[in-house]
């Protein structure tokens, strides 16, 4: 998920236990869920974010499928990989409405990144997956900006 605020700044976490390991918030789809929910749901469990203080402003066209050259330690017996979709979701709250020490932890350190210090930033394994959605992010900007969104 790409959350971003009224600053046109986008949420990057540091994946706990993983020093340096930037990534945008993500997760699976739990069964019966509809992928909006999945949205709301893991910003939730990974920024501890109340569904009030998001909205989803759309759903991008960018997709990414990628396998890890190794099992990770947290998906043993369960996947190696996954397939992403993006999602750009409007931050609606204050940052003191942000908490990463949720009962699902998964980021130990969060910041607020243009998309440029995004691409510097981000874990190198996940880069390639972020390169459309950010582009997609900065049409999104350039449109809302100049008053072109509906």
């Amino acid at each position: 998920m790409l959350l971003f605020n009224n600053a046109g700044k986008l949420w990057l976490g540091e994946r706990d236990g993983e020093p340096g390991h930037w990534q945008f918030p993500q997760g699976g789809v739990d069964e019966g869920d509809s992928l909006e929910d999945t949205v709301v749901r893991e910003l939730g469990e990974e920024v501890g974010l109340a569904a009030d203080k998001v909205r989803i402003a759309k759903k991008l066209r960018a997709t990414f499928d990628y396998d890890w050259p190794e099992v990770r330690s947290y998906g043993k017996k369960k996947y190696r990989g996954q397939s992403q979709t993006f999602w750009l979701v409007e931050f609606l709250g204050e940052d003191n409405d942000i908490n990463v020490a949720t009962d699902h932890k998964e980021f130990m350190n969060w910041k607020w990144c243009s998309s440029a210090e995004v691409r510097t930033i981000a874990s190198k394994v996940r880069l390639p997956g972020y390169l459309m959605p950010l582009r997609e992010f900065e049409d999104y900007l350039l449109l809302r900006d100049t008053g072109l969104l509906e």
